[in-house]
């Protein structure tokens, strides 16, 4: 049986490698002889990182410009590079998955062009129908053009199954479509990193180790805090939350997910603080790597999403930081919104002040039963997609045989 994964697995951004890790380890446990495999849609084929993103070479285009560049960029690609690699790829699969992480978002024209040219390549080799969107983040707001090529890719496709890592995701989604859709909302994969990074969890030492995730403001697309001087605000709220929380006790650890604009940043930041006040942990290069940054912790405060979702397997208390919706809702979702800072740039003291709470709200029961909501999605995508069928038919027809 073979299933490929189709996302950005080989992104920078180690969450969205931790997805699609944590999706084949749920997959694997159900199909144990599954061969699963992940397609970029990106075009990346590994963890190699460039010294630069697209994002922030795109942002030098005049803004008018930037859709027909990115569609220009890609149209390429796929002519050159990705058409005959894709469907190579693609070929006998029994299962086309697209998902999870912030799929459907609309950033001149990014992710909108990249799935219409994933849906072509699977209508013209005859996979429609043996698709299924898992989890995936969809944007509250898309373009004219992007909403054109979403709904063409959704004919392209015809998905026997589709779901989204939170209710606004879902009713996103019918709105852009303009269609009924039959939708099931369920926790974001990286919920189960516990059980997907189990070898990879480091032990952690005595003392009170603070992981500070920083984010670059690029990366965070705060375009009107931008103009507001944010960029230089919140790196002065990172320089002075290292000091007071070194002052305080703890041992401050310095991380990123992975991002080069973010592991920049910590740089600048770690050489404008003392080599007692701060450890600077190397940018992870593996998922699994980040994971183990993480777990080396006893709290975290983080930007990013997957920095959050991730100690939350852990048992980890973190506080998150604005900068998208996505985050606050995984803070809704978990029962743990006090632990959300809504300001774009909060205040230290008053940070401080809320990470001494929050070792006393871990996750209980909630995730648990996120966790088995999580599974039972699973398992409703193979039997929707007509997996779970052909898996008891195979194994009737062994015990035949064996018998």
């Amino acid at each position: 049986m073979k299933i490929v994964i189709c996302a950005v697995p080989y992104s920078p951004n180690l969450g969205d490698g931790v997805i699609y890790e944590n999706i084949r380890q749920l997959l694997l446990e159900r199909v144990p002889n599954a061969d699963i495999s992940a397609l970029d849609i990106a075009g990346r084929d590994d963890f190699s990182v460039a010294t630069v993103s697209r994002k922030s070479l795109i942002n030098k285009v005049p803004k008018l410009l930037q859709p027909s560049a990115v569609c220009l960029y890609f149209g390429l690609q796929y002519i050159l590079r990705w058409r005959r690699k894709w469907t190579e790829r693609l070929t006998g699969a029994n299962l086309v998955m697209i998902g999870g992480g912030q799929l459907l978002l609309d950033v001149h024209l990014n992710f909108p062009v990249k799935l219409f040219l994933l849906s072509c390549i699977l209508k013209s080799i005859g996979k429609s129908g043996k698709v299924a969107v898992f989890g995936v983040g969809v944007s509250p707001s898309m373009s004219a053009a992007g909403t054109w090529l979403l709904r063409r890719t959704w004919r392209n496709l015809a998905p026997v199954y589709v779901s989204t890592r939170d209710s606004a995701s879902a009713e996103n989604l019918r709105r852009i479509l303009a269609r009924p859709l039959d939708v099931n909302v369920m926790p974001d994969p990286g919920i189960y990193s516990r059980q997907t990074y189990a070898a990879f969890l480091a032990q952690r030492s005595p003392g009170s180790i603070l992981g500070i995730c920083i984010s670059s403001p690029l990366e965070l697309n705060q375009s009107d805090m931008e103009k507001q001087d944010y960029g230089r605000r919140i790196g002065a709220y990172f320089l002075e939350l290292v000091r007071q929380a070194s002052a305080s006790g703890y041992r401050v650890h310095l991380f990123t997910n992975g991002a080069p604009e973010d592991e920049a940043l910590k740089d600048r930041l770690a050489a404008d603080l003392g080599p007692g006040q701060v450890h600077n942990l190397p940018r992870p290069v593996l998922p699994s790597e980040l994971v183990a940054n993480i777990s080396r912790c006893d709290s975290i405060i983080a930007h990013r999403l997957h920095a959050n979702i991730v100690a939350y397997s852990l048992d980890i208390p973190s506080i998150g930081l604005s900068w998208d919706s996505k985050v606050q809702s995984f803070f809704a979702l978990t029962g743990r919104d006090d632990f959300f800072i809504r300001e774009s740039v909060p205040d230290v003291a008053d940070t401080l002040k809320l990470l001494q709470q929050a070792p006393r709200a871990g996750a209980g029961k909630e995730k648990g039963r996120l966790t088995q909501l999580l599974t039972a999605e699973i398992s409703a995508l193979l039997n929707d997609s007509g997996l779970a069928a052909t898996m008891l038919s195979r194994e009737s027809t062994a015990g035949t045989g064996a018998a």
